[in-house]
């Protein structure tokens, strides 16, 4: 159903309450907000302090259900079982990388389609911000080449998207400044945190990521239809978001173990899709 948002934006999607799946959301989000409050309260945190942990667990909460919810359009259980995985993740004390939360799913959203149209000037301006904050403040460097692919098989399966060429070389521009500085060695930027690793930790996560593709390829047909445009969503365009989806894990994975812990929202979107299609029962 059309909403004034649509007008300004193709990858804004407000929660629509009359959405059984949508009210659930709209519940559990305050309630792990209070609830991740209390436990860090708990452990000698003072109010304010476990109040900023509560709101950082709730937008991650949001931002992972929302990625969950365009890897796999059709299926609901999915989303939230990697929501629920937030939880724990930052009663673990992990510090959850947020911005580049939202970047990949705004990235994933560019390719996808769910709303229906196509990405407006202000869409990409947006996906350029994030990109900069996943890189310059989550510390995320390879993302401005994620966010060039976006835009760049946008343009690829829409030919008009031209414009998204100059996003494209913008964004991978943010990216540059590091290997500039590494004297263009690849392996010094690409595996050198990686090669330091526990050998379980980055088996794990590349199988998570192995299991996103399996998943990408067996989608089968989409029913699902665009916000905006109540049109059919195309199988290609969201099998493209989840190429995204899964490149942005590598990035994750270059920066290390470290990397890796902040980034455990976007694995935890990835393998709760994969679980989701085992889910019994009517999606």
């Amino acid at each position: 159903m059309s909403k004034p948002i649509y007008r300004v934006s193709s990858i804004s999607r407000p929660l629509d309450a009359r959405y059984g799946s949508n009210r659930a959301v709209l519940m559990l989000l305050p309630l792990i907000l209070i609830a991740t409050a209390g436990w860090r309260m708990s452990t000698g945190e003072s109010l304010m302090a476990a109040g900023f942990t509560g709101l950082g667990a709730m937008f991650a909460a949001f931002l992972i259900w929302a990625l969950g919810r365009e890897l796999d359009p059709d299926r609901n259980p999915g989303a939230f079982i990697a929501m629920a995985a937030v939880v724990p993740l930052v009663w673990l004390g992990n510090d959850l990388s947020l911005w580049t939360l939202a970047f990949v799913l705004m990235a994933v959203r560019v390719v996808n389609r769910t709303v229906g149209n196509p990405v407006k000037l202000g869409d990409m301006a947006v996906v350029l911000i994030l990109a900069g904050l996943a890189i310059f403040r989550d510390g995320y460097s390879e993302m401005g080449y994620v966010a060039g692919l976006a835009l760049a098989l946008d343009a690829f399966l829409d030919r008009k998207r031209t414009l998204n060429l100059v996003g494209a070389m913008i964004a991978v521009a943010f990216s540059m400044w590091n290997l500039i500085e590494l004297e263009g060695d690849l392996r010094a930027l690409l595996l050198s945190a990686v090669e330091v690793m526990p050998q379980m930790m980055l088996y794990a996560a590349l199988g998570i990521l192995a299991l996103g593709v399996v998943h990408a390829l067996l989608l089968g047909r989409i029913n699902s239809v665009g916000d905006a445009t109540e049109e059919p969503l195309s199988g290609l365009r969201v099998r493209g978001g989840i190429l995204i989806a899964a490149l942005a894990g590598l990035a994750v994975l270059t920066e290390g173990e470290a990397g890796l812990m902040a980034g455990l929202g976007l694995y935890a979107a990835i393998a709760g899709v994969v679980l989701g299609r085992f889910w019994p029962g009517k999606a």
